[in-house]
């Protein structure tokens, strides 16, 4: 990866233990990427997946097709903190390039995980699909601890 930072090759135990309760499958990773302060603030309320930086495609024509109408897609989100909620995916341009964004009750994810989530923080989004009708979903899971700061208001 261009971090020089290999991702683990399978997710922590608990974080797969919760996305099978939820009926989820076909778990793989998006990216794995630093935390930027617009992350991090609460007034933004989204999380950046920058397209350049994705591993491989992973939403299907329908979805694809959804997002590039610009419209949004719910899906399971579950926290560092392993709560589960439901947020929002969509896909911006931001500046001169494309990014999907997780926003929706994202700021309700940023409360939840004050303690844990920081600028720079090294993080993994990882997918998941549940059944019956294979909704997308995905897992936050952090790497490696960020700079000493709180959630930004």
């Amino acid at each position: 990866m261009e971090m020089g930072l290999e991702p683990p090759s399978n997710m922590p135990q608990s974080f797969n233990d919760c996305i099978q309760d939820l009926g989820g499958s076909e778990i793989k990773i998006i990216i794995q990427k630093f935390l930027q302060v617009t992350d991090l603030m609460s007034q933004q309320n989204r999380l950046s997946i920058s397209l350049k930086q994705i591993k491989s495609t992973f939403l299907n024509e329908d979805e694809e097709r959804m997002l590039n109408a610009k419209r949004q897609m719910a899906l399971a989100f579950v926290e560092p903190c392993l709560s589960v909620s439901t947020v929002n995916l969509a896909k911006w341009n931001i500046g001169s390039s494309l990014s999907y964004i997780i926003n929706g009750d994202y700021s309700k994810v940023l409360k939840n995980n004050r303690d844990s989530l920081k600028p720079n923080a090294v993080v993994q989004i990882w997918l998941f699909r549940v059944q019956p009708n294979l909704q997308l979903g995905f897992a936050l899971i952090k790497v490696i601890d960020g700079e000493n700061s709180q959630v930004i208001d």
